[in-house]
């Protein structure tokens, strides 16, 4: 098959409208373009360039903490391995603590993981804070979030 492909009108087009006509160098292009496209991201994907990571580095600090709802709508923080009360959150605050909460908390419950799983709370060497779900892995680096959230996460790790 050589020269343009041709398009039929679509039902309703107005009569004696011009053919629209696709000339065959202008598709081998775009499909050229596409398979280009596709190949270079299975090969970022498969060895790893572009990719922003977290690189591993030393553990600082690290406390386990377990996080109950109190009866006043607040939030009672306790160090998993003393089993000690380490903070009360005051209803009404801590809203970016209460949001990483409860994307990790879907993650278990979706898993059918219980609240009695501690949360880990970890500094590292660099500087980063993050949050991780050892049940689950999945993790909030808190340290993208700004100083504000860094400071409240900090309250909690002393």
């Amino acid at each position: 098959m050589t020269g343009p492909i041709h398009f039929e009108p679509e039902p309703g087009a107005r009569p004696g409208a011009p053919q629209m006509i696709v000339p065959r160098p202008a598709l081998i292009m775009a499909a050229a373009l596409i398979v280009f496209v596709i190949g270079l991201a299975a090969s970022a994907r498969i060895f790893g360039f572009g990719a922003d990571r977290e690189l591993a580095t030393t553990v600082l600090v690290q406390r386990d903490l377990l996080f109950a709802d109190a009866a006043n709508g607040g939030i009672v923080v306790t160090d998993a391995n003393t089993k000690q009360q380490s903070a009360l959150l005051e209803p009404g605050t801590n809203g970016f603590l209460r949001g990483a909460l409860r994307a990790l908390t879907r993650s278990r419950t979706a898993a059918g993981i219980g609240r009695d799983v501690p949360f880990r709370l970890v500094r590292y060497t660099d500087g980063r804070l993050v949050l991780l779900d050892p049940a689950t892995t999945h993790h909030v680096t808190i340290t993208s979030f700004g100083i504000t959230q860094v400071e409240s996460f900090d309250k909690l790790l002393r």
